[in-house]
């Protein structure tokens, strides 16, 4: 199979509204578009990254769940299986590369369970207006108290595919960012990611593979895994972008846009669909990650486009 490659966008929104005094701006996964592809100086080859001084996760993340919309159950069990058997996992130990100025390495090690989700049924309606609203509804999730304040977690907002928000298909599949505006006086990181059923084409990485079938069967939470990978990658490294950047410049981006939709070695599932990593007992298509090759903090550092470290 043919190794695919994506770049890097950086999509940019201004919070209205109750966040109007903090515009937020946001790094996107940018949709596969075959008729465009980006530059592939990743494919394969040593790709530089800068260290700018910021934060990472220096202690496990707990990973917070907001199922916006009419997601289902067998949706939400191939999500929450992934998350809750990530940790300490060789595809999350990439990650433990990235380290900060207090030569703090990311852990590897994350938490997830169900008491981490929250299914928020439609409270801002199916049209949404833009990221202001994303931050509302996990605002809205602490305030009301479905899910705890928490500063050292990653609060993913994952919107059904009935859902529209300006951008989604067209200029991301999904963004991170943190937000002073969340909760008064902490800084919340959030990420929103797409269903990906709204826009098979841009999002689903399986079918940007080419397969008419998925790991598990679910179009919707195995093209959702792969996108919240890469947002999840991207926060542990560079959890402050814009406020306190840490890994993130040069050619690359962050992270997991060095190797937006690239996959590397593919294997083949005993139900026709392919997938790069096992996690628990279940196989998932996730992208590759960048693994450092130095633990440099200074000028341009190398890594490698990889699915295990």
């Amino acid at each position: 199979m043919k190794k695919l490659c994506l770049g890097i966008v950086v999509a940019v929104f201004l919070a209205c509204c109750a966040y109007a005094q903090d515009a937020a701006t946001v790094h996107g996964l940018r949709p596969f578009n075959k008729n465009n592809p980006p530059p592939s100086n990743c494919n394969g080859n040593p790709c530089d990254i800068n260290y700018n001084g910021g934060g990472v996760f220096e202690s496990g993340p707990t990973v917070y769940i907001i199922y916006y919309g009419g997601w289902r159950a067998a949706d939400e069990s191939i999500i929450d299986y992934y998350f809750e058997h990530l940790s300490g996992t060789s595809q999350e130990k990439i990650n433990t590369t990235y380290s900060d100025k207090n030569n703090k390495f990311i852990t590897g090690t994350l938490h997830h369970s169900t008491k981490n989700d929250y299914n928020d049924n439609y409270s801002l309606g199916k049209a949404l207006t833009g990221d202001a609203q994303i931050q509302e509804i996990v605002a809205n999730a602490i305030k009301n108290k479905h899910l705890p304040e928490d500063g050292n977690g990653i609060y993913f907002v994952l919107t059904y595919k009935d859902v529209t928000l300006p951008g989604f298909c067209s200029s991301f599949c999904g963004y991170h960012s943190p937000s002073t505006n969340i909760y008064s006086g902490h800084t919340i990181k959030y990420a929103m990611v797409g269903d990906p059923d709204q826009c098979r084409s841009a999002c689903d990485a399986s079918q940007v593979i080419g397969d008419k079938g998925t790991p598990n069967n679910n179009h919707a939470a195995d093209g959702t895994v792969n996108i919240m990978w890469h947002e999840f990658s991207e926060s542990s490294s560079d959890p402050n972008v814009n406020i306190s950047t840490a890994w993130a410049g040069n050619f690359c981006g962050e992270s997991g846009d060095c190797c937006a939709w690239l996959f590397g070695t593919l294997k083949l599932g005993s139900n026709g669909a392919h997938y790069t990593n096992t996690i628990g007992s279940k196989n998932f298509l996730t992208q590759e990650m960048l693994e450092l090759q130095s633990k440099s903090r200074t000028g341009n550092v190398p890594g490698l486009c990889k699915n295990t470290y």
